[in-house]
């Protein structure tokens, strides 16, 4: 009888003893048994939860699916693209950083870590992201546009056309290529098809404020300044608090010599937006043309305490000092200032320079 209670605890011992080296030896190798069907179950819910918005859920359920298998690939993605959801960046970028170390191969990946890095202004990283992802999958309009956004930031204007127009021909009904190509064309200054790629952003949706303000300043750099009004005025009605469309159809009334409807516009955008030293340089100007130096002079001071390194607004105080006679002695001071902010103007300011000094010299005698 001892002799079978002692060889049943022994088994007992035994067993116990090889769980205990099993679980040492995960322990020791930072690991434990991974079940990679769970871990895809968990993966699948999380992704439901996260289209529907049920964030703190899904990130639940995407902890446990990497809990699960912690080669899950697509786990560390999803939860990265979770993170940059909530606006945790950096944790994102390492999420999405354990998904390519486990899935080189896959664009998606290479795609949200690049639009990670766009949100931290990295753009030479997101640049490398992109193109990693156009060269692994080149069916993709959205890859496209998102470097072509890229080189729009970095200034090479040439480059986002040429993504614009890939991501059009892959996706000729892509709203967003539309209207970020004509961004770029509107900087290379090729107005007619800024006009063309807008009207085609406008098309796809109507009722988008910016697209109409964004065609009517480039109708008013070719001068077509009853288009330009009209979209400016159609900008407007969309959204009454477009501050860019006031500005700018301030711009073009100041072009054709509307200075009162130009005053007005100033007004409403500087409601929206009191600090912008260029809207009031603008209705300075406007005010000027309309022989109310007064005012005009008081917006030019508002645009240069605002921005002291504004040589336009030093200018066109100098002109407004100047052609009332108020104070030539400011208009000189003005305009030698404008030149220290920007040497260029030395050529354009010195005939009205010769004319203040001798104004000055004739009323000295």
């Amino acid at each position: 009888m001892n002799s079978h209670l002692n060889n049943h605890y022994k088994r007992i011992l035994e067993t116990l003893l090889v769980i205990l080296i099993i679980a040492g030896f995960y322990s020791l190798n930072g690991c434990k048994p991974k079940n990679p069907v769970e871990s895809d179950k968990f993966l699948e819910s999380g992704i439901e939860k996260f289209n529907k918005k049920e964030y703190i859920q899904a990130m639940v359920d995407f902890n446990i699916a990497i809990d699960h298998n912690s080669d899950n690939a697509e786990a560390y993605y999803q939860r990265g693209k979770l993170y940059i959801t909530q606006n945790d960046i950096r944790k994102g970028i390492e999420d999405l950083d354990n998904a390519i170390d486990l899935n080189p191969n896959n664009a998606a990946y290479y795609d949200a870590r690049g639009y990670a890095y766009i949100t931290i202004n990295e753009n030479q990283k997101a640049l490398e992201d992109f193109n990693k992802a156009i060269d692994l999958d080149q069916t993709k309009a959205e890859y496209f546009n998102r470097r072509g956004y890229i080189y729009a930031v970095m200034e090479d204007f040439n480059n986002a056309v040429n993504d614009y127009t890939n991501a059009i021909n892959i996706n000729p009904e892509y709203e967003e290529a539309y209207a970020n190509r004509g961004f770029a064309n509107t900087n290379l200054k090729d107005y007619y098809k800024a006009i063309e790629d807008f009207s085609n952003a406008i098309r796809l949706n109507y009722d988008n404020s910016t697209y109409f303000n964004a065609r009517g300043y480039a109708y008013a750099n070719i001068k077509k300044y009853a288009e330009a009004l009209g979209n400016y005025d159609w900008a407007i009605e969309l959204d009454p608090n477009n501050k860019d469309a006031y500005i700018n159809r301030g711009f073009t009334y100041s072009s054709v010599g509307d200075y009162d409807l130009s005053v007005n516009d100033f007004n409403k955008a500087i409601e929206l937006d009191p600090s912008n030293s260029v809207i009031f340089n603008a209705r300075g100007y406007a005010y000027s043309n309309l022989k109310d130096y007064n005012e005009a002079i008081n917006d030019f001071n508002i645009a240069i305490q605002l921005d002291s390194n504004f040589a336009d607004a030093y200018v066109n105080r100098g002109f407004a000092n100047f052609n009332s006679a108020l104070n030539i002695e400011q208009s000189l001071k003005d305009w030698e200032q404008a030149i220290k902010l920007n040497p260029n103007l030395e050529g354009n300011l010195k005939t009205y320079i010769a004319q203040a000094k001798g104004y000055l010299n004739e009323y000295k005698k």
